[in-house]
Order: C-alpha cells, then sequence, then structure tokens
C-alpha cells in the first residue's frame, strides 16, 4: 500500500520519491508495499466536470450541479503503468482497477459507515490516452438529497481515496479540503 498526503502518488523507476508526493513516501516502481505486494505505476486523484484540477491539501473541494439537477462533487481519475482489461472499458473483468473512497464533513458523518459519502468496491474503466496515460471522467459523489449543499460551505473535508489495480499494491490519498458549495442551481 502506498499511503500520500499528496493526491499525486507516483512510483517511476530510477526515482527516489513519488512526483508531486511531500516526500514521506519514498517507493518506486518494483519495490514492494509493507503486505509484499510490488508497487506498479501511479495515480492522481482531482477535481472537475469539464477539466481536471488537481487536488492537494487545503484545496477547496467544490460542490457542483449535474445536469440532472443534483448536487455533487466530481472526481476525476488519473494514472498510468499499471494493468487494465482489454478492452480498458470492461468493468466486469477482474482485472478492472477498483476505487474506494470516504469523505468525511465535520457535523455530517451519518452515512455507511459513520462518513458522509462512502463508496466501495468501484471498478473504474480508464481510457487510454494517445500519451499512454489513463483517465476516468470522474466519479461523481453525489451529495444526498436532504442536505442543502449550502450549509456545508466552508466545513473541512477529509477525503480517503484507494485505488486497487490488478497486481500492485493498492495507491492511497488522504487529503484534508475545505467544501466551497456554488449556491443554488439557475
Amino acid at each position: 500500500m502506498v499511503v500520500c498526503s499528496s493526491a499525486l502518488v507516483a512510483c517511476t523507476p530510477g526515482e527516489g520519491e513519488p512526483t508531486g508526493s511531500t516526500g514521506e513516501d519514498p517507493t518506486t516502481a518494483g519495490d514492494e508495499s509493507s503486505t509484499g505486494e510490488p508497487v506498479v505505476g501511479w495515480f492522481e486523484l482531482g477535481w472537475g466536470d469539464t477539466m481536471f484540477s488537481p487536488l492537494a491539501d487545503g484545496d477547496p473541494l467544490p460542490i457542483v450541479w449535474g445536469g440532472q439537477g443534483a448536487a455533487m462533487f466530481p472526481l476525476p481519475l488519473r494514472g498510468a503503468e499499471f494493468v487494465l482489461p482489454d478492452p480498458p472499458t470492461d468493468y466486469t473483468s477482474e482485472l478492472a482497477p477498483i476505487f474506494d473512497l470516504d469523505i468525511d464533513i465535520d457535523g455530517y458523518n451519518d452515512g455507511p459507515g459513520g462518513h458522509f459519502k462512502h463508496l466501495a468496491n468501484y471498478p473504474i474503466t480508464f481510457e487510454i490516452l494517445p500519451d499512454g496515460t489513463y483517465q476516468y471522467l470522474y466519479v461523481a459523489v453525489l451529495l444526498p438529497d436532504a442536505i442543502d449543499p449550502e450549509v456545508l460551505d466552508g466545513l473541512p473535508a477529509h477525503l480517503s481515496a484507494r485505488l486497487r489495480p490488478h497486481g500492485s499494491a493498492a495507491f492511497e490519498v488522504e487529503l484534508d479540503l475545505i467544501v466551497q458549495s456554488p449556491g443554488a442551481p439557475n
């Protein structure tokens, strides 16, 4: 398991630290995790519904209104150099990377598992880009209908994400963010 407090977790051959990391976990491709699994590739978590914006500790976590009127946190994923199914859109394949997510927001952690939002065992169908990297449009983390997004504005949020590629140690991201509400939709 690779754990970094930055949203970019990378393991590149020949380099001593993951790109974009805080330097807390200097692993390289081919190293083994604490579980004995090899560390393969890299993973990055971002924010955005139309473009990828990397997330880092202290950043805002904006709420957007989706096309069907639901408030959500759109979280796109990027990565490379780990196993994908053939075709990479086969979410039923045992080779599909699995994504887990917990978001905790002070005063609103009354959902499954004691979290504001909890996703488990979500298969990711990456698209392979021309440069060889992988991208997933976004995981739509919908807010509960009973919660007015305005009451969350400015509250601290803790995000824990884990991507589990086949044949690799899991990549984990821990971020402390600030919820940002856009107001009611037009």
